[in-house]
């Protein structure tokens, strides 16, 4: 009789757990700001007119197409990115860990750049801030992690 190898996956510490939900609503928040920029494209006009006086008409506009666009293209990407490291940090490769750390430390880093651009964020920047961070922490701070 031949034995049968079964390969038992272990199971994904719920530290990990944990960090993979909040990397699926930071996701989520990549996701929903491209579509509020776009819905919000009057406000967003106001304040490029505010911050840049002598801007025409249709620098205005143009400067707003530009930044929804690049917000769309930045968010898709840091989207896209975060579903992956979702879905690869059971996996419990170093790479992935490494990875999930470069990519929210650099995205905290870029929050600060929307911070200063548009007060149309300003009250999730911090949430989603602190979601990264405590991310962060739940993958190298505890033990089972």
């Amino acid at each position: 009789m031949e034995a049968t190898a079964t390969t038992r996956v272990p199971p994904v510490p719920a530290p990990v757990q944990l960090a993979r939900a909040l990397l699926a609503a930071v996701a989520v928040s990549h996701l929903v700001v491209p579509v509020v920029m776009w819905a919000r494209q009057g406000e967003l006009r106001n304040e490029i007119a505010a911050q840049h006086p002598g801007f025409g008409a249709a620098e205005v506009s143009r400067s707003a197409d530009i930044a929804v666009t690049s917000g769309a293209v930045f968010h898709g990407v840091l989207l896209a990115l975060c579903a992956l490291l979702v879905w690869k940090l059971a996996t419990a490769r170093l790479w992935t860990r490494r990875l999930t750390t470069a990519s929210q430390v650099l995205s905290i880093v870029f929050s600060a750049f929307s911070w200063t651009s548009s007060p149309m964020f300003h009250v999730v920047i911090p949430i989603i801030g602190a979601a990264q961070i405590l991310l962060l922490a739940l993958l190298w701070a505890p033990r089972p992690a």
